[in-house]
């Protein structure tokens, strides 16, 4: 009996492009586990706060969480991005004091200056709140609640700190338990819990604080049991300059960064009042499965830039980003071509016919989130390469193109009007980043085998357009269409066949099941 060849072989991989794909499929793995978990919680969380709530309450919420998001990314300031390139740099020379060094820079730039965003807030509540409501009433209830939020910007940043120091050491498991599942189980039952006993949007916020809190702990103790017997006794060498001149303009990128502003949020609450925020809220809401694999694969792809720059591996560095990029393709175009073309149904589902006028919004933020996800990981690759300037100059062209076409458009048009900004401004800035990386670092996102992913969802697009033209609206007749569309667009995949990279990852998971079921027998 010949002996069976490993799965590196089979998959004509050299041995360094072998482990970088193991490192990312296996991190990238761990996180889409967690994102899955998270996102179906939220998911779950918003159908009841809508229901609940209603438009208008849930709109309310929202504006105070968005706000909170936002103090939370100037309060984090970029030490997040900092620690994990500085701890992954220093782990990849050997230098043990540098990682204790900036772990500690980290953790203290994070709380100096998510202090003092929180203590702004609490002086500036009131002032802020009126930007959104008029009435002294309602000014006073939107300055209550988000004092009421004010923890939540220490402890988001303690969090997402820890989070990052344990990414550095190229695993994603302790972040995902801590951010992924501590975080979102805790918010899901204590904020379900206090939306059913009658505290309204109150007990909504005061259950992110709590979460935040808890979850920081656990992120703790995780982080101290990572460092290795030569780290913990090791004399820390601190980096204070060069961490923060990373770290603020990569903060100044992460803030203006427009999906994690939620800057559609805030623009139409200024504009158009809770229920339209509710509406654009909810389209928001059902984007999130498209991006779960981009989402997924970016915090254990971002260490690993920096690790292959950082030696010189600048084309295993091209192939890995094509190869990332061909991933969340494959995973992400199907939801966001069903979103646009069926969007009255997943509204329907999600959320029930009171937000139906949803459906038209839900459309237009999909198609630009075709491209926001099938440009891959851009943004890493510029500021893990040591280029975070570049990102934030992008971040905030497109914010204050956002904001001047927001300001002119969403008073008339409203939700509809900013879903349409939004997608133009989402695929501008990410084919920007595109042209950047490639004069910048030398690498670009898109290889001959991307084309798989596209074929198959134009021939999926087309199936289900095609099937909505014959077929009436019906909703099992609208479920079976995306089913049939579903199944298609497997189908040609399967045709097309696997690259070496998934054969790599197929090989390497079906050995680890022979294996287990070995143990067993």
């Amino acid at each position: 009996m010949s002996p069976q060849k490993p799965p590196l072989q089979e998959a004509n991989l050299s041995s360094g492009a072998a482990e970088d794909v193991k490192i990312v499929a296996r991190g990238g793995a761990t996180q889409i586990i967690g994102q899955i978990s998270q996102r179906s919680l939220s998911f779950l969380f918003t159908a009841i706060a809508v229901r609940v709530l209603l438009a208008g309450g849930y709109g309310l919420y929202r504006q105070v969480a968005q706000v909170l998001a936002i103090g939370g990314q100037l309060g984090l300031a970029g030490f997040n991005y900092a620690s994990m390139r500085f701890i992954a740099r220093a782990r990849a020379v050997g230098d043990h004091g540098a990682v204790r060094g900036a772990a500690r820079t980290g953790l203290v730039g994070a709380l100096l200056a998510s202090a003092v965003v929180a203590g702004a807030l609490l002086v500036l509540a009131n002032q802020i709140a009126a930007l959104f409501v008029e009435s002294t009433s309602e000014v006073e209830e939107l300055a209550f609640l988000l004092r009421l939020g004010a923890a939540y910007i220490p402890a988001f940043a303690l969090l997402q700190v820890l989070r990052y120091c344990t990414q550095a050491y190229k695993t994603m498991v302790p972040s995902v338990i801590v951010g992924n599942i501590i975080q979102p189980v805790v918010r899901f039952a204590l904020g379900v819990m206090l939306l059913l006993a009658g505290l309204g949007v109150a007990g909504a916020i005061s259950t992110l604080v709590l979460s935040m809190a808890v979850a920081a702990i656990a992120g703790a103790w995780y982080y101290t049991r990572m460092l290795t017997p030569e780290e913990r006794v090791a004399t820390p060498k601190s980096l204070p300059g060069p961490m923060i001149r990373f770290a603020l303009p990569q903060a100044g990128a992460s803030t203006l960064g427009i999906q994690s502003l939620g800057l559609g949020i805030i623009v139409v609450g200024l504009f158009r009042g809770n229920t339209e925020v509710g509406l654009f809220a909810v389209a928001l809401a059902l984007q999130g499965p498209g991006s779960v694999f981009l989402s997924g694969i970016v915090n254990i792809w971002a260490p690993v830039v920096s690790d292959l720059h950082e030696r010189g591996e600048i084309q295993r560095l091209g192939s890995l980003y094509q190869t990332i990029t061909r991933w969340v393709a494959t995973f992400s175009f199907p939801v966001f071509a069903a979103l646009a073309l069926e969007p009255d149904l997943f509204v329907k589902l999600f959320a029930g016919d009171e937000v139906a006028d949803a459906a038209a919004i839900v459309a237009i933020l999909a198609a630009g989130n075709l491209f926001y996800t099938g440009t891959g990981p851009t943004g890493y690759v510029l500021s893990m390469t040591g280029r975070p300037g570049i990102n934030f100059i992008n971040s905030a062209a497109a914010v204050l193109l956002y904001v001047g076409l927001g300001a002119w458009i969403v008073p008339e048009h409203g939700a509809v009007g900013m879903a349409a900004i939004d997608a133009a401004v989402t695929t501008l800035v990410n084919l920007v980043r595109v042209a950047q990386a490639k004069l910048l670092v030398g690498v670009q996102p898109f290889g001959r085998s991307f084309l798989k992913p596209v074929a198959a969802t134009v021939t999926a697009a087309l199936v289900l357009w095609g099937w909505g033209s014959f077929a009436d609206d019906r909703l099992g007749w609208e479920i079976a269409g995306v089913s049939v569309a579903a199944a298609v667009y497997l189908l040609l995949l399967r045709v097309l066949g696997l690259d070496p990279e998934e054969r790599y990852v197929w090989n390497r998971i079906r050995t680890q099941a022979l294996k287990r079921r070995r143990k067993k027998g």
